[in-house]
């Protein structure tokens, strides 16, 4: 598997693994000092979570710029709606700069958003949160599915191949899959009981989507030609 690690991942790995485990021993054993100001709002965490993003979108419009004009129109637009996910996430993060500018929600936000900020990841919706029910429950069905099947069947099937390739869709590797599930257990098992555990998750797993989308399993792909 080693020989598959780009020279990047090998350093990134092991930034990510001591984040995590700095974050899980403190999370652990200073539960309160976690909550209210590692992981707390436009904290330490919080602040990697938006550079990861705002990386991950820099990967995707380059990829877009360097590969319109050689790839099909679908390949390009699955590469901007991953541009404006990531723009989107990135900005949802920081609740749109409006903690850092100093504005304040309009009546709607502070009447229906759980935070009061201008975001939409925190509204709540007949008593239940958009991020619980998108935002977790959504993506996360929708992270398994990518990480189980299409891993897999990428690999195993060549329809699926050819399907993958012409859409775009960037193919985790094997330590990728690792990465994510490590991320996730150490977040949501782990400290799951200490608030704003997923915080944690959330910024771990932003720097191994970044790693995911930058160094795929299907990197050729990925090269300035037809």
């Amino acid at each position: 598997m080693l020989n598959t690690f780009h020279k990047m991942e090998k350093l990134a790995y092991p930034l990510i693994g001591l984040y995590l485990l700095v974050g899980m021993i403190i999370a652990l054993f200073m539960p309160d000092f976690y909550t209210t100001n590692v992981a707390q709002e436009d904290g330490i965490v919080e602040w990697l979570t938006v550079l990861a993003l705002v990386l991950s979108f820099v990967v995707c419009v380059s990829r877009v710029k360097t590969l319109v004009g050689h790839k099909n129109k679908v390949f390009i637009a699955v590469w901007s709606f991953l541009a404006l996910v990531c723009f989107f996430g990135a900005g949802e993060e920081i609740s749109w700069g409006q903690r850092i500018f100093n504005v304040e929600s309009s009546e709607w936000f502070k009447a229906n958003n759980a935070q009061a900020e201008t975001n939409l990841h925190n509204l709540v919706v007949d008593g239940k949160k958009v991020n619980k029910i998108i935002f977790s429950l959504f993506l996360g069905l929708a992270l398994l599915t990518y990480l189980l099947v299409f891993s897999v069947a990428y690999r195993l099937n060549d329809k699926f191949k050819s399907f993958c390739d012409y859409f775009g869709v960037p193919i985790a590797k094997v330590h990728h899959v690792l990465a994510w599930f490590t991320v996730a257990i150490i977040a949501e098992v782990v400290i799951k009981d200490v608030g704003r555990s997923s915080e944690l998750f959330e910024s771990a797993a932003a720097f191994v989507f970044l790693l995911n989308i930058s160094f795929p399993y299907n990197s050729t792909l990925f090269k300035n030609k037809v």
